[in-house]
């Protein structure tokens, strides 16, 4: 799975962007997506942090738990100035969280996972996010 099949990635037309080492994801801006002074909306921007968010997941935990149930838990959002252009958005996280993520999985069979995430327009960023997923595998 990538996180571009879900219907409303489809719906926003969020990518995955292929000419980096592929773990950004990103929005071409489009009218439909603009607020009233002609910025991405709001919305539009906390989608895309989750959509970085679950393409980290999809990289990075799937693979060892295929069959896991994810869903997300809680998100908060600082938007830092308007997106008046394309923007892209990378999570963040350090290698060490990733470990003691996939250890709980393996120990417990559900944890938590915290995935800060940047938002960028150029190289300005415009917004963070942490989008808390809550995960469970199969015993």
């Amino acid at each position: 799975m990538q996180i571009t099949e879900l219907p409303f990635n489809q719906h926003i037309d969020l990518q995955i962007d292929a000419t980096g080492d592929g773990d950004e994801v990103f929005l071409k801006q489009q009218s439909c997506l603009l607020n009233h002074v002609g910025s991405l909306h709001a919305s539009v921007i906390h989608a895309l942090a989750e959509g970085a968010s679950g393409h980290y997941l999809i990289q990075n935990l799937l693979p060892l738990f295929p069959h896991s149930t994810v869903l997300v838990r809680k998100a908060s959002i600082q938007y830092k100035r308007p997106a008046m252009q394309e923007c892209r958005a990378k999570a963040i996280v350090d290698p060490a969280s990733l470990q003691n993520c996939i250890d709980t999985l393996q120990r417990r069979s559900r944890t938590i996972f915290n995935i800060p995430v940047h938002v960028l327009c150029e190289e300005n960023i415009i917004a963070t996010a942490e989008i808390d997923w809550w995960l469970q595998v199969p015993k």
